[in-house]
């Protein structure tokens, strides 16, 4: 953008009441707003009334930004308010556009007043996420593609960033790496940390992580400290991150979810504070349902999947590891009207099958059982067309055993859906690692949580699977991301 559109926006900021107390507008100006593009690209040369039902942080200042470039007016709504009351604030607001998630453009479809709202203003909907669609006559209906590569590659860095600050910033505040001149083994840091020694893994690996990304330096076995980190600059570094998530990447919530772990750190690590509670609060799924099922890469993949069991004519489906139920909400709803399906959706944790139980009531070719991928055997060797493990097999203390078990219940020809992290997730060394089984495979030899992508072809060949297809490819916008669908054939 250039100097001459941030002057003239920073006028039109100043003249609309809406947007005049909104200190997001002016760091995504100071920042040279480059997110403005696409939108600028999609509402085009017809000014509009414009209700943006995103955060201000991140993709909403993109967008309301746009919408005054191209001279037209702003109306600010809440994303988390009752599908109920933003219908009633889009009729009373006379917007003639609304711009918003997929997820919200879903709910705000299935909700039981949209019969009766008047939809004679708006004349346009733009909507950022997987294809959906909208019932009502009157207004086009557009997908607004805001992720690029770029972007993408940005967000991970920064994310990666914010991570390695808060890992640093914690193990200081006991007193320890604080100086360059001073070296301090393993232990020590260990020990200075009160680290419980359940998690003594996870902590060594940010000792690993922070020395590969030159915040440590290794002398042999011991560690030479830096300068200290100030907590300004780490929260800092968390507010670019989320800027660059939130809207474009996934919803707030989940951005808000990994700061709460790292401003946790100190409790989880001496064991004083579970990160199972952080993840589910008072029982709750509504964050781990922003993570596994409402996030732009869980979208992707968990579309993938369904289309791969679609295509394959999969009558005999099993689900491993189906926790929240994220991928299976996606796979269940596309085969609503076959008849011939059986689904058997398994967990280790009861408390999953209760939920999923309530939430697929309605699909009486659903069931229900627990499996452990780390010691069952199935009583029903050879049954499955398909086989799905979204985001499970990390957490397999030997990948390898746990492959060749999965591919006992297989038929010959059947198909096994991976999905997988293939890279090092910094954020889940701050969050969920604190719950997670300890490695005894190549990962507990390497130092890593997760395999990588060609580890994990390895790992598929070993058990006598034939790779089909992996994806996303490498010119993905989201592949920086490194999360993939591997679909293997036995």
């Amino acid at each position: 953008m250039n100097v001459t559109d941030i002057g003239f926006l920073r006028r039109r900021i100043e003249e609309d009441d809406a947007v005049r107390s909104t200190p997001e507008l002016r760091e995504a100006l100071d920042s040279g707003a480059p997110g403005v593009g696409p939108w600028l690209d999609a509402f085009g040369d017809r000014p509009e009334r414009n209700l943006v039902l995103f955060p201000l942080r991140g993709i909403g200042s993109d967008i309301v930004l746009a919408t005054l470039l191209a001279g037209g007016t702003v109306v600010l709504g809440d994303p988390g308010a009752h599908p109920a009351r933003t219908l009633a604030l889009l009729e009373r607001s006379g917007a003639t556009a609304v711009t918003l998630p997929s997820k919200l453009l879903e709910r705000l479809n299935s909700e039981p007043s949209a019969p009766m709202t008047d939809f004679a203003e708006l004349r346009r909907i733009f909507y950022v996420g997987e294809p959906t669609r909208f019932d009502f006559p009157g207004p086009e209906l557009s997908r607004v593609d805001t992720l690029t590569f770029e972007h993408v590659s940005e967000f991970v860095a920064r994310f990666r960033d914010a991570v390695l600050a808060s890992m640093l910033l914690t193990l200081q505040a006991n007193d320890v790496l604080r100086d360059p001149a001073i070296s301090h083994t393993g232990e020590e840091i260990l020990t200075a940390a009160r680290v419980a020694e359940r998690h003594h893994g996870v902590v060594e690996r940010w000792l690993t992580a922070l020395t590969e990304h030159g915040v440590l330096v290794r002398q042999g076995d011991r560690f030479l400290g830096t300068e200290p980190i100030d907590a300004d600059a780490v929260a800092q570094a968390w507010d670019e991150a989320e800027k660059l998530w939130t809207g474009h990447l996934g919803a707030a919530e989940v951005a808000a979810y990994f700061r709460r772990n790292a401003e946790r750190l100190p409790q989880l690590m001496t064991g004083e504070e579970q990160a199972t509670l952080l993840l589910f609060p008072e029982g709750r799924t509504d964050i781990a349902d922003a993570l596994y099922r409402d996030t732009a890469v869980a979208r992707y993949l968990n579309a993938r999947v369904s289309e791969t069991v679609q295509r394959l004519g999969a009558k005999r489906i099993l689900e491993v590891g189906a926790g929240t139920g994220a991928t299976s909400e996606v796979v269940i709803r596309d085969l609503a009207d076959r008849a011939d399906v059986d689904y058997l959706f398994t967990d280790l944790s009861a408390f999953f099958l209760t939920t999923a139980k309530e939430r697929f009531a309605d699909y009486p070719w659903v069931r229900f059982g627990i499996y452990d991928i780390d010691t069952q055997d199935s009583d029903e060797p050879g049954a499955f067309d398909v086989i799905i493990a979204a985001g499970v097999l990390n957490n397999a203390r030997d990948a390898d055993a746990t492959l060749s078990r999965l591919k006992a219940l297989l038929v010959p020809g059947g198909s096994l859906l991976i999905i997988e992290p293939t890279r090092e997730y910094y954020e889940i060394l701050i969050s969920q690692a604190f719950m997670m089984t300890a490695a005894e495979d190549v990962r507990l030899r390497s130092g890593t949580m997760f395999l990588s992508r060609q580890q994990w072809v390895e790992a598929i060949d070993r058990a006598g699977l034939s790779i089909v297809d992996v994806t996303p490819d490498d010119t993905h916008p989201l592949s920086p991301m490194s999360q993939y669908l591997f679909v293997a054939r036995h």
